[in-house]
């Protein structure tokens, strides 16, 4: 009953070939699952697991700090958008940003998300990408490395993956510290003041306040442990950030109803979507 365009992507192939599988039919399994694992995402890295198959990553080469850079770091328009951005008036300086972009080529517009990047304004290569299919490709730009020893401090002093962590930073605020929800969580892990104050008090770390969630090296240290908190309690990681994403009670619901599920069928059964895609995306960013 899957629709054409759903059967076509990596998600419905993926399925149709664990289904396949499992109905006995492990050539045309095998099959399926090498389409599938043709994409760089989620499902098409479940697909190369399968199979045995090294993952589709093919990343294009990013420069920094080139002359075509400088001359877009230059423009006026520019300036100011760093210069807002920099302000904390990120209304402001998306205004800015947007004028520049409608001058811009292509490849200037890759420049400027450069020069972004430089600035500390990540989220550029999530919102300006997707024109052009390799800009898809850009890794080193849609996956920035921002504060990565203290990611590499807090995930060891917690036995997590840091790529683990990076991946939630990059899913939670695309590595904004001052970035906060309508639910009030807030910082680069999204960490909710209540949370926060519990987590803190827990570790020995000082708390000023809400505040401190702004401050990134306090944030990462409360968002890790907090993450190895619920590793603790409820074990592996796609449960683990159920439970981060949509909290304890939906989790220890769905545990219940679904005890011993493969993890890809319960992932792909979680009744909340936002929750559904965020688990997803999440494994799919820490491979990334």
């Amino acid at each position: 009953k899957m629709a054409d365009k759903h059967r076509g992507d990596s998600r419905g192939t993926y399925f149709q070939a664990r289904l396949t599988e499992i109905a006995g039919d492990k050539a045309a399994a095998q099959a399926l699952y090498r389409q599938a694992a043709r994409k760089p995402e989620f499902h098409g890295f479940l697909a190369a697991d399968r199979i045995g198959q090294p993952y589709a990553l093919c990343p294009v080469e990013v420069k920094f700090n080139t002359p075509e850079q400088a001359a877009i770091a230059r423009d006026p328009a520019i300036v100011r958008a760093m210069a807002l951005y920099q302000a904390d008036r990120p209304g402001w300086a998306q205004r800015e940003w947007d004028d520049a972009l409608s001058r811009f080529s292509d490849a200037q517009r890759r420049s400027a998300v450069a020069v972004a990047q430089e600035y500390g304004w990540f989220d550029r290569a999530v919102f300006s990408f997707g024109k052009q299919p390799e800009e898809q490709r850009m890794y080193a730009l849609r996956f920035p490395l921002h504060h990565d020893a203290t990611i590499r401090r807090e995930a060891a002093k917690n036995g997590l993956d840091p790529a683990w962590v990076a991946a939630g930073i990059r899913a939670e605020s695309t590595f904004n510290p001052n970035a906060r929800s309508g639910a009030n969580a807030m910082g680069l892990m999204q960490v909710v003041p209540a949370t926060g104050m519990a987590v803190a008090r827990r570790i020995g770390l000082p708390w000023n306040g809400a505040s401190s969630l702004y401050d990134p090296d306090a944030n990462i240290a409360i968002g890790t442990a907090y993450l190895r908190q619920l590793y603790d309690k409820y074990g592996p990681p796609y449960q683990v950030l159920a439970g981060y994403n949509a909290g304890p009670a939906p989790l220890a619901r769905w545990q219940s109803q679904r005890p011993g599920m493969d993890p890809d069928f319960w992932i792909e059964t979680i009744s909340y979507k936002e929750t559904r895609e965020y688990v997803a995306r999440v494994l799919a960013f820490s491979v990334l």
